[in-house]
């Protein structure tokens, strides 16, 4: 247990650059509960908690489960993607309706602000940590990148918007952090680890799961294969939570579901006697109509209803196939988006919600975003370059590419991707510490100059623009 607690105790090195980092983001969050106090303190039940998050709560793509569930448990989240989140938030469910009786208020804004708090604070500590105790940088160059990382724009958004992503970033941290010690020391990652690990993870966001998977992979090598690990450090945690999946579906989410589809069948009822009618309508007109009015009675009988829509062609339209995307711009959405609003926020249309009013793809004002943008891509780059024999480094690389290979290949999520960039974005200043390990002298420096420049110009661009969206109180 000491072992296991040491992890998350706060080191002499590390209080100056963790206090000044929980500063940051304790601002952040206050800020946010300032903008949202006036709509979300207020206690409603049911639907009309539902509709007054949806109607208030719009930071672009991310969704507003979270605080319902803690305002008022109920299962939310899509059980398959996200297996053990609304278990996880049952605790503070009950702490929230404890501080609702104490105060009169919902306090799941406040509860959501402390604990993304604690999630981007032990997120930047185990950053931190991966580049001082698996790199072996100096101090001030692992403050240095664990500011850049902390510059990029839904890293800083992430801190103090309450979805799962939060979460998601920090154990992902972790495990990374661990596997690097692992590999390291020479040690391999036990079963028991990898289990508690899996499960954590996977809970939180089922592609987590490849990641752990790969991680101790990357780490026990051949020993991954032997029959104890894989039957008790990965078949077993995984149908144990697919069992639990199978429970709450059955017990949680089903018995809506079929609520739902009732009125659903019954609403397309209505829906088609009232068409019949408007069609045999039209039939007595036809008939009574000159050539002119028969002409637009054909007219509206070929009229489709326009579908506005910002997902391109899926692969399928069956399952899951139904949420991948062939035919969306790859080369635009890795600059505009990937690579482009992931790091510096576009002014025009500011967080807004794709599924709403913000276009696809927004260009930026400024040149210098792009010439930002390239500078950043040419150091993460020449950091792969430098630590392309490191084991540790193709690990991190491999969980960039299963992201690569969901979003970019097979185009899920592609029209919002910037939102699932914690998920990756941690490993363009791990790549390029690996340049900082290898560079001496003049080289050095100038490569300290430039990440230097490049983390005040993103903490500034984005910090500006985050503060003039958080000073505003949703009207």
């Amino acid at each position: 247990m000491k072992r296991i607690t040491g992890f998350f105790r706060i080191r002499p090195e590390e209080r100056w650059p963790g206090t000044i980092a929980l500063l940051a983001v304790l601002t952040l969050n206050a800020l946010f509960v300032y903008r949202m106090a006036g709509k979300l303190l207020p206690i409603y039940r049911g639907k009309e908690l539902t509709s007054n998050l949806l109607d208030n709560f719009h930071v672009s793509g991310f969704d507003p489960i979270t605080l319902i569930t803690i305002s008022s448990w109920m299962h939310g989240y899509n059980v398959f993607r996200h297996p053990l989140l609304a278990l996880f938030m049952y605790p503070f469910a009950l702490l929230n309706s404890a501080c609702e009786a104490l105060f009169g208020v919902n306090c799941a804004l406040f509860i959501a602000a402390a604990m993304m708090a604690a999630c981007a604070f032990y997120s930047f500590i185990f950053i931190r940590r991966i580049f001082r105790d698996v790199l072996r940088l100096p101090a001030a160059d692992a403050n240095l990148l664990s500011a850049l990382f902390f510059s990029f724009g839904y890293v800083m958004l992430i801190t103090f918007v309450s979805d799962h992503f939060g979460f998601s970033m920090a154990l992902l941290l972790f495990a990374l952090y661990t596997a690097g010690r692992r590999m390291r020391g020479g040690r391999l990652l036990p079963t028991w680890q990898t289990a508690l690990l899996l499960i954590a993870a996977t809970g939180i966001t089922t592609t987590n799961s490849v990641k752990i998977v790969l991680a101790q992979l990357s780490v026990n090598r051949r020993r991954f294969f032997s029959p104890r690990n894989l039957l008790l450090g990965i078949a077993v945690p995984a149908a144990a939570l697919w069992m639990v999946c199978q429970y709450q579906y059955r017990t949680f989410i089903m018995p809506g579901e079929k609520v739902r589809y009732a009125a659903n069948m019954k609403k397309r009822a209505a829906e088609a006697e009232k068409k019949a009618e408007k069609e045999k309508e039209l039939k007595i007109a036809y008939a009574q109509a000159d050539s002119a009015g028969r002409a637009r009675i054909d007219s509206l009988r070929s009229r489709k209803p326009a579908v506005r829509t910002k997902m391109g062609r899926p692969i399928s339209k069956k399952g899951f196939m139904l949420w991948t995307d062939v035919t969306t711009s790859r080369t635009r959405t890795i600059t505009e988006n990937f690579f482009g609003e992931s790091i510096q926020l576009h002014r025009s249309h500011l967080l807004g919600d794709v599924l709403l009013s913000r276009p696809m793809f927004v260009a930026y004002d400024w040149t210098a975003n792009y010439i930002a943008e390239a500078l950043l891509v040419f150091l993460f780059l020449a950091g792969i370059w430098c630590g392309r024999r490191s084991r540790f480094l193709w690990l991190a690389l491999s969980w960039m590419a299963c992201d690569l290979a969901l979003h970019i290949g097979l185009g899920f999520g592609i029209n919002e991707v910037y939102i699932m960039s914690p998920h990756w974005l941690f490993i363009i200043p791990v790549a390029i510490a690996f340049a900082f390990r290898q560079a001496s002298g003049r080289p050095l420096l100038a490569l300290r100059v430039l990440t230097a420049a490049l983390a005040a110009f993103f903490l500034l661009y984005n910090g500006t623009l985050l503060a003039g969206f958080l000073l505003t109180p949703v009207s």
